[in-house]
């Protein structure tokens, strides 16, 4: 089946806080209906099997995002047929009602509308679902999506590499989280370092010092002045530049 078809417009990534922890799960929305009071007593786990349960556990998937918000949701009050609830029991008593797939198709559209919103990012798409690294991994491999999931990051991968917009390549050197989840993060700066370096040429002529340069290059190509002048001290350009401008700009010996 196809991806969902992301809602943010084509280019935009997701927020990348550099100062945040990689993998960080989100506080999903608090469970609605029978399940936003936690009962001081926890109910059987055969209330689940009993065809009552059926309505149950339908109400409460509709109030999660995948198995593991479910259980979370279910263990506050149900115990399970030895002691606390499992994910075993709790699929189990999924499967008697013949609903597994019903969650598993919830978790599919799910799993593939956080890719293409997070355009790719696995640690974005964990945050996004309240996922830790292992469960994404495990939901992930439990919905056989491992093949269509790689596919689209490597459709975002593919985005990244072959965009020829400076101002939007620039703006991508500061997303290093983003870079580095996607796998890319040294071929695209080292590919946007050999084309600041072609750029530059054009522009030398009409430089004194790195910020006119940073100037001339925005101008040419549409891109801020700043931006460039981050992306040649983040590539490691700036040194050598200084001190080709100051060279040029010397007076001839007599």
């Amino acid at each position: 089946p196809q991806a969902p078809v992301s809602a943010s417009a084509p280019g935009t990534l997701p927020p990348d806080d550099e100062d945040a922890p990689r993998f960080i799960k989100r506080e999903l929305p608090r469970p609605r209906g029978r399940f936003t009071r936690v009962e001081a007593q926890r109910l059987s786990f055969f209330e689940l099997t009993r065809a009552e349960g059926k309505a149950t556990l339908e109400e409460a998937i509709e109030a999660t995002e995948h198995r593991y918000s479910l259980l979370r949701t279910l263990e506050h009050r149900y115990n399970g047929p030895r002691g606390e609830l499992t994910q075993v029991d709790m699929e189990n008593a999924l499967r008697q009602h013949g609903i597994m797939e019903v969650l598993e198709e919830r978790e599919r559209n799910n799993l593939l509308t956080a890719y293409a919103a997070q355009r790719g990012a696995t640690g974005r798409v964990g945050w996004a679902l309240g996922l830790s690294p292992s469960e994404l991994q495990r939901l992930t491999h439990a919905l056989h999506l491992s093949g269509e999931v790689e596919n689209l990051r490597e459709r975002f991968r593919s985005e990244v590499l072959t965009n020829s917009h400076l101002t939007h390549r620039l703006d991508l050197l500061g997303r290093d989280k983003y870079l580095a989840d996607l796998g890319i993060q040294k071929k695209f700066t080292d590919s946007l370092r050999k084309e600041l370096e072609r750029l530059v040429k054009d522009s030398m002529s009409d430089a004194t010092d790195l910020h006119s340069l940073a100037n001339a290059v925005g101008r040419k190509h549409g891109a801020p002045a700043e931006l460039v002048t981050r992306a040649f001290e983040r590539l490691g350009l700036a040194e050598s530049l200084r001190k080709q401008l100051s060279s040029q700009t010397l007076p001839p010996s007599p």
